[in-house]
C-alpha cells in the first residue's frame, strides 16, 4: 500500500510572503510528523488527564516537535497547544500570527486503534483562522486550505455538499449534549442520519469534502475547529458559533471552555435551526 502523502497545496500565490512562507512551513511541519503518528497508532502509552481526558506520549512529542520545526522560523509567533502546559492565567496572544494544535484529535480512537482520528493544525492571524491543516489517518490524506484559496485533499480539490448526501439530513455529532438542546432535538434526531466519528477534525474533514450535509459539535475547544474552520470555509460551506465565537482568539488556555458550533451546508442549517428554535443566518 502507498503510504505517501502529498506534498501539494491549493495555489497560495496571491497570499503576501508572511503568509505563503507560514502555510508552506506549517504544511512541512505537519508532514513531518505523519510517520511517527501511523507509527504508535493502536500501541502508544496513555494516561489520564485531570480534566478526565486521555492522552498519549505522542500527543506530547508531536506537541513540543511541531512547534519547535515552526518556531525555528517564526520564533515571535505564538503557540498554543491542547497539551501546552498549565498557566495560573490565560496566555495572551498578542503576535500577528498564532498556531492553533491538537496534536491527536481523537486521541481516544488513537490509543485503541480506531482510525478515525488525525493531527489538526491551524494558523490564525490577528487571532482568526486563516488557514489550516487536518492529517486524516483513516483516509491517509492531508487536507487543507482556506477561505481565500479554496480546499484540497491530497491533490484534488474539494467542495462541500450543497445538496443532500443522503435521504436525509447526515450529520455528524457527539454525545453528550446539554439537555434543552437534546429536548429541542429529540423529534429530529428520529429521522437525521448522525454519525459520531470520536474526531471532530475528521468531522470537519467530511464536511468539507462533501461527505457529510454538516456538523453539529456541543463539546469541541478551540483547538478541535481552529484548523477546521477555514477548511470548510475554503471548500464552500459556512461556519457559525451557537453562542460566543470562539475567534478572534486573544487568550488561550489548555482548560478553556467549549465552543459549540454548526458548519455545512444551507440546507444543513435551516433544519437544525428549526429544530433548535433558533433564527438561520
Amino acid at each position: 500500500m502507498d503510504r505517501s502523502v502529498s506534498n501539494q497545496t491549493p495555489d497560495i500565490s496571491h497570499a503576501d510572503s508572511s503568509f505563503q512562507e507560514r502555510i508552506l512551513a506549517g504544511h512541512a511541519a505537519v508532514l513531518g510528523q505523519v510517520d511517527y503518528f501511523r507509527t504508535n497508532f493502536g500501541n502508544a502509552r496513555s494516561r489520564w488527564k485531570g480534566d478526565g481526558t486521555r492522552v498519549t506520549e505522542v500527543d506530547e512529542t508531536i506537541s513540543r516537535e511541531l512547534f519547535a520545526d515552526l518556531a525555528k522560523s517564526f520564533p515571535s509567533d505564538d503557540y498554543c497547544s491542547e497539551e501546552s502546559a498549565e498557566t495560573p492565567e490565560p496566555l495572551p496572544l498578542s503576535a500577528e500570527f498564532a498556531w492553533v494544535l491538537d496534536p491527536v484529535d481523537g486521541t481516544n480512537n488513537y490509543a485503541v486503534g480506531v482510525p478515525e482520528c488525525g493531527i489538526s493544525l491551524g494558523l490564525l492571524r490577528h487571532g482568526m483562522p486563516v488557514y489550516g491543516f487536518i492529517y486524516d489517518y483513516g483516509r491517509d490524506n492531508l487536507l487543507q486550505g482556506g477561505k481565500e484559496f479554496g480546499a484540497i485533499e491530497g491533490t484534488n480539490p474539494v467542495q462541500a455538499s450543497t445538496e443532500l448526501v443522503n435521504e436525509k439530513l447526515t450529520f455528524c455529532m457527539h454525545f453528550p449534549i446539554p439537555t434543552t438542546e437534546l429536548d429541542a432535538l429529540h423529534d429530529a434526531l428520529q429521522t437525521w442520519r448522525i454519525r459520531c466519528p470520536g474526531s471532530a477534525a475528521v468531522g470537519l474533514s467530511n464536511v468539507a469534502t462533501g461527505r457529510l450535509d454538516g456538523c453539529l459539535e456541543y463539546r469541541s475547544k478551540p483547538w478541535d475547529c481552529a484548523a477546521g474552520y477555514p477548511i470548510c470555509e475554503g471548500a464552500g460551506a459556512s461556519f457559525h458559533f451557537l453562542y460566543e465565537p470562539a475567534f478572534p482568539l486573544k487568550r488561550f488556555s489548555p482548560s478553556m471552555g467549549s465552543c459549540p458550533f454548526r458548519v455545512g451546508s444551507d440546507l444543513f442549517h435551516t433544519e437544525v435551526c428549526q429544530a433548535l428554535g433558533i433564527k438561520s443566518t
